[in-house]
């Protein structure tokens, strides 16, 4: 193992021999860290809080999306009745989960008594969930 201060040689001129140890590099001054002027701290928000209660009892369009695709407006003028679209994805595929606009996990088709209902199979976290909403609005 060699010692990192010692020159193998690169770069030796007149007066420096090989394997002569040299000085480490003096460290560059640090400013001190500048510190803001003190601020009130915004409140913590917990769920007990009245204004989160107010949000968690919005509704929100839950959205099961088979599949998406695009077709000229053409095409789509001739779709009629018995018309069949077909779409780049296998029957076997997870279907997405969205909330508004925001894809927040994937499932599988289900019945549910005589409804369809969605085996959630993967899904983001609570966290990640509310970002994505807010990232991704949707009016309706």
């Amino acid at each position: 193992m060699t010692d990192p201060t010692v020159d193998a040689g690169a770069g030796a001129g007149a007066g420096e021999m090989l394997g002569e140890a040299h000085p480490p590099d003096p460290e560059p001054a640090v400013a001190p860290p500048v510190q803001a002027p003190a601020q009130q701290q915004p409140r913590p928000i917990t769920c007990s809080d009245p204004a989160v209660q107010r949000l968690l009892k919005l509704r929100v369009p839950v959205i099961v999306q088979l599949a998406r695709r695009t077709m000229p407006i053409a095409t789509a003028r001739s779709l009629s009745v018995g018309s069949i679209i077909e779409f780049e994805k296998n029957v076997e595929d997870p279907l997405d989960l969205l909330i508004g606009a925001a894809q927040i996990g994937h499932g599988l088709c289900v019945k549910a008594d005589e409804n369809f209902g969605l085996r959630i199979t993967a899904i983001a976290s609570r966290a990640d969930r509310v970002k994505s909403m807010a990232e991704n609005p949707r009016v309706d």
